[in-house]
């Protein structure tokens, strides 16, 4: 007599309650940029609905006098924010970066070399944008 009672309790829980959904998951994928000769970037993003957080590898091209960089825009519904990330001349010509923006629309990057002036990074030349997501 209890099974029956408890069988019929749940099957009324489980018809009346709603179901519950599971939260919102962050969209997340790899890129890898062709668009340069030299110039090799790659990583993975994840986009959740306040942030967006891009980690990526830029590698450069041995070449004295040219630094590679990576420049990102990132879109939002009226805006949008332009990033360029670049090796240090004299440094590494290989390294890992992290970028964060809150811009969670869409992402477009475009491989550049170019030359450091004191502190300013100045781009040479630059290969297409590419639309990540």
């Amino acid at each position: 007599m209890r099974r029956v009672a408890m069988t019929l309790v749940a099957g009324v829980l489980l018809t009346t309650l709603p179901p519950v959904t599971p939260a919102a998951r962050a969209d997340s994928g790899f890129w890898r940029s062709a668009g340069l000769p030299g110039v090799d970037a790659f990583g993975v993003y994840r986009r959740r609905p306040a942030k967006v957080t891009l980690s990526f590898f830029l590698r450069g091209p041995e070449k004295a006098g040219r630094d590679p960089a990576v420049r990102l825009t990132f879109t939002g519904r009226h805006r949008a924010a332009v990033r360029v990330v670049a090796l240090r001349h004299g440094g590494p010509r290989r390294r890992w970066h992290t970028v964060v923006s809150a811009n969670t629309g869409h992402l477009y990057a475009q491989e550049c070399v170019g030359r450091w002036r004191k502190k300013r990074f100045r781009i040479g030349k630059c290969g297409g944008w590419r639309r990540r997501y």
